[in-house]
């Protein structure tokens, strides 16, 4: 009655207020890895930017120069992780950082390959974002196929010791254990997930996929040295997607990938020692965004449907989800709960 009163003398209801999705910074704080993944392009010399090189630090006036620009850009509508092809635990002044966007009210993350003694204390006065920790068996033998250079004993031993050091932390729920599921793995995801319940960390499993993009775009054709213990190929989507093609692509619209220069690219896939577009310090968003999607990058993405491959295809219509995971013959649900005979 209330509703139909007001529509008879003309008074409308406020339309809800609809909050756009945080735009994500993703940002390299430091110029290298401890690691050589067999699927990162900092393990592979033709598109690696860092091997043989010493490592540099982002200077946190630079990174406070980065979050004050940012906050602007988006009105404050933003979240920012100090990683995408490096290893963030190695900056000598991560916690400053970290201080530094809280500061300014920017929520913030890391990721970390637990191959680096961290003191976790140093986490302890901030809330995070996200804390992710990716890993790919739970023996030496296996977690080595995909997290080349590493070894899982101090992943595990670190895994321990943040249950101990930050277990009553207010941010402690919001720790990921990423487990990278492949080929060669699937036989221990069970026991990965049964160490981190018995820690209360969460445990997700992803399927591992080619990385950089120039691997991707090779992957439509057949299978690139090396990579045959990957399942979800570029080949194998894109026989499930047959003509459909989209241009839609969170990697470009909502997210924003700078280096440890504050150097801007097209997209977080793309290979750290391929051409930078700009400076963010430097150029407007709007015109960063524009040599974003005008890009020669980004429109052979979408031309060829890497774009929906490389996000899994969250933003697809379900049918076209469902085609990719009926190929593919494998529901990540199963390998956590599997079906009993």
């Amino acid at each position: 009655m209330k509703h139909k009163i007001k529509d008879l003398i003309g008074i409308k209801d406020p339309l809800p207020v609809v909050q756009k999705k945080p735009i994500e910074f993703w940002i390299d704080v430091v110029s290298g890895c401890n690691l050589r993944c067999t699927a990162c392009p900092v393990g592979m010399p033709e598109f690696s930017n860092s091997i043989g090189q010493s490592l540099r630090e982002m200077e946190p006036d630079m990174f406070e120069k980065i979050c004050i620009k940012a906050k602007a850009d988006t009105g404050g509508n933003l979240r920012m992780g100090l990683y995408n092809w490096t290893e963030p635990t190695l900056h000598s002044r991560l916690d400053d950082l970290i201080g530094i966007a809280i500061k300014h009210g920017i929520p913030c993350g890391i990721s970390s390959n637990l191959n680096h003694d961290y003191d976790w204390s140093k986490l302890k006065p901030y809330k995070l974002w996200n804390l992710t920790i990716t890993v790919s068996g739970f023996t030496q033998k296996t977690y080595a196929i995909n997290h080349r250079g590493g070894r899982i004993e101090p992943v595990l031993a670190n895994l321990i010791r943040i249950s101990e050091t930050l277990s009553d932390w207010e941010s402690y729920k919001d720790i990921d254990v990423r487990y990278l599921v492949h080929r060669d793995n699937k036989h221990e995801v069970h026991l990965f997930k049964h160490f981190c319940d018995k820690l209360g960390l969460k445990f997700t499993p992803y399927h591992a996929y080619y990385m950089p993009i120039d691997r991707m775009f090779e992957g439509l054709e057949g299978v690139p040295d090396g990579f045959d213990y990957i399942e979800y190929s570029p080949q194998m989507v894109s026989q499930a997607i047959g003509t459909h093609r989209s241009q839609r692509c969170f990697m470009r619209d909502s997210q924003v990938t700078l280096d440890m220069d504050g150097n801007y690219s097209v997209c977080c896939v793309e290979s750290p020692s391929s051409p930078r577009l700009g400076n963010y310090l430097d150029d407007s968003y709007s015109a960063m965004q524009k040599a974003r999607v005008t890009s020669e990058l980004c429109a052979k993405c979408t031309q060829k449907g890497i774009n929906i491959f490389a996000t899994y295809g969250y933003e697809e219509p379900v049918e076209i989800q469902e085609a990719i995971k009926e190929t593919l013959h494998s529901d990540l649900d199963n390998l956590l709960f599997p079906t009993s005979n």
